[in-house]
């Protein structure tokens, strides 16, 4: 078998050696023409192009990465980048999905938690613009992160939504609940089926409705994910729905992780018609095991035999039934009530195949072709129907924590609104150094070749300098001479142009700078030495050029712009007019100070004699000379403290 590592072609030319691995875990792409974009760089192991299916691989990596769903091809390229394209939070699962009669893409956004998500599906055009976002209904939770998808057979009207709620639950009922002294709390998997264009709840089924929690495989505090049932935030997860079908007839397939099962429901009432694995299985199981499953999915259906395809894991991170996770294709035979695992697929490792303890998926591409999600490992796979491995990629390392919840492949046109991004270069601006051109179009799948063009002049005229076939996600081309401006100009295969990029003025380092670029581009900054700093911002900064809010404050190094002389003579009489009313409120205040300080004494005198006659009583005066007292130490700055009254006024008579 052809093995075969591909690197990004961006690596394949010196000035874009900075596109290389950033780091050891996650490594990640850098774009000349697009450096906010930080996309997963696909380590290709295995490929054997001749025998891969057409399409895109789409996937939402997340944890230590940029977050977001993400589109590449069959050769590793990124083709789209959607982190924070729709919000900044985590997605899962891009697929592509019919919505009113044209292609979109479909994949849940929302906030991660452990081992479960809150948030909604999204529905995006092939334009990359968000058309609708489905939301569960109802009193209950948000839904979750394990299923959204438009509903087969519905024409693209209704969805299917997973829903985590956390509800009270007497478990006092089993002691291996190990909650025996209060209520407790559980996970209740639920799932529902809504009107896209209404948010009418067509179809909603509950777990506790059919299923008693003392049938679980998973029991309180046994695994990351399970929860100990304690508190409303750590219910018990008994159930762990992760994956809904739906046939023609109307009837369900579900997966519920916790149970180690997958159910066919009644699209009538939600009864159980048939349970594959769990505690009471209607299928003996010729030839195979599973548990911990994800991705439950039916391929065909008929009075006799049922084929479907799932994900086994055959762990939970802590507990196994198997070597190493497997997707397995199983036929169900109804007359004999037996299960046969009929063809199987494993992770081309070294070691034989590789175990993930969470996530996953699998998925039988139009070809016939197998596509693989490796779950808590970053890495999918693809395989011909007869199990052989033709496509391995990486998307992070092991020790990256980088996890896809599911991975895709599917056809897809990508049509962007955007223009193309583009960014030039010259060293010198001579002749002898040239430039060099770096263009992208984030998304756009009809790109079969590039034009470039340039002038000395920003208006024009431009002349065609180049034209080159479009490779990866940034294309690259070198012009033997220089111009101050350019764009870049896509086509599709038959040469007919799609869009331009704005007008680029190119870039040309100074000549401190110069001794650090070649003739692609200029190097990465390197940390100064301490011994080499002359500016520490930390201790150099005067505090008042410190912005709370915005870090420095810009009022501090940039000049104001220039006052018009009606302006200048304005703002000089309103200073004389404030200078006038600041002298006027001070001798004011002096005035009154003078004349309260005259009057005060009077009015002491005046006490003093009416009591020395008897006309003032006593505790009148008592109370005056406290006051005065307080008075005098408060501008003393003492501290005034009150002895007993008969004392004071013994004193002081």
């Amino acid at each position: 078998m052809l093995s075969l590592r591909i690197l990004s072609s961006a690596l394949l030319l010196a000035g874009s050696a900075f596109a290389g691995l950033d780091n050891e875990t996650s490594p990640t792409h850098v774009f000349r023409s697009r450096p906010d974009l930080h996309a997963p760089m696909l380590e290709m192991t295995l490929l054997r192009p001749e025998l891969v299916a057409p399409g895109y691989i789409m996937l939402a990596p997340y944890r230590n990465v940029d977050p977001g769903p993400y589109i590449y091809d069959n050769w590793g390229q990124l083709v789209w980048s959607g982190a924070g394209s729709s919000g900044p939070k985590t997605a899962h699962a891009p697929h592509t999905c019919d919505y009113k009669g044209e292609e979109h893409l479909c994949y849940f956004q929302g906030e991660q938690h452990q081992g479960f998500a809150r948030g909604h599906g999204v529905i995006m055009d092939k334009h990359y613009r968000i058309v609708k976002t489905v939301e569960s209904s109802g009193a209950g939770a948000s839904s979750d992160m394990h299923e959204f998808r438009l509903t087969p057979y519905s024409n693209g009207t209704t969805a299917l939504m997973t829903v985590y709620q956390p509800r009270q639950y007497d478990l006092t009922t089993n002691p291996k609940f190990q909650i025996q002294n209060g209520m407790g709390w559980i996970v209740e998997g639920v799932f529902q089926e809504i009107e896209i264009d209404t948010g009418r709840v067509v179809f909603e089924w509950r777990s506790t409705d059919h299923l008693d929690p003392s049938l679980t495989y998973t029991f309180p505090g046994r695994t990351d994910t399970s929860g100990n049932g304690l508190t409303e935030k750590t219910p018990w997860d008994y159930f762990h729905i992760n994956s809904i079908d739906k046939n023609q007839d109307g009837d369900y397939l579900i997966s519920a992780r916790h149970m180690a099962a997958i159910y066919k429901l009644s699209g009538v009432d939600g009864s159980i018609m048939w349970e594959m694995g769990g505690a009471n299985p209607t299928f003996h199981q010729t030839n195979f095991n599973f548990s911990s499953q994800h991705h439950a999915r039916w391929v065909s259906e008929n009075e006799t035999h049922t084929i479907l395809t799932f994900y086994d894991n055959a762990s939970n991170g802590f507990n196994r039934t198997d070597k190493f996770s497997h997707g397995y294709v199983v036929s169900i035979d109804h007359i004999a009530n037996t299960a046969t695992m009929i063809k199987e697929y494993g992770a081309p490792e070294s070691s034989g195949g590789m175990l993930s303890g969470s996530q996953g998926n699998m998925q039988i591409l139009p070809n016939g072709n197998v596509h693989l999600g490796w779950g808590e490992h970053p890495y999918f796979s693809e395989h011909t129907a007869d199990g052989s491995a033709v496509m391995y990629a990486k998307v992070a390392y092991r020790a990256s924590n980088v996890m896809i919840y599911r991975s895709h492949k599917f056809p897809w046109v990508g049509q962007p609104l955007t223009k193309p991004a583009l960014w030039t270069y010259s060293k010198t601006n001579d002749e002898k150094s040239g430039m060099v051109f770096y263009v992208s179009w984030n998304g756009a799948t009809e790109i079969a070749s590039w034009n470039f063009y340039a002038s000395a002049n920003r208006s024009g005229p431009f002349n065609l300098v180049g034209n080159t076939k479009k490779t990866g996600f940034e294309t690259t081309m070198r012009y033997n001479n220089v111009t101050t401006w350019g764009f870049a100009e896509a086509l599709d295969k038959d040469g007919n142009a799609l869009e331009r990029s704005v007008i680029q003025k190119t870039f040309v380092p100074s000549v401190t700078l110069r001794d650090f670029c070649d003739e692609w581009a200029c190097g990465k900054a390197e940390p100064i030495r301490d011994e080499d700093a002359h500016y520490d911002p930390y201790s150099q900064v005067k505090a008042e050029y410190l912005s709370n809010n915005r870090g420095f404050n810009t009022s501090a190094y940039y000049a104001e712009l220039p006052e018009t002389a009606a302006e200048h003579e304005a703002a000089e009489t309103e200073i004389k007019a404030q200078h006038q009313r600041a002298v006027k409120a001070r001798m004011l205040v002096g005035v009154l100070g003078v004349t309260a300080g005259i009057g005060f004494a009077i009015f002491v005198l005046i006490l003093a004699r009416k009591q020395i006659s008897g006309a003032m009583p006593i505790s009148f005066v008592r109370r005056v000379s406290d006051v005065r007292d307080a008075i005098s130490a408060k501008l003393l700055g003492k501290k005034y403290i009150q002895v007993d009254e008969e004392e004071k006024f013994s004193d002081r008579s």
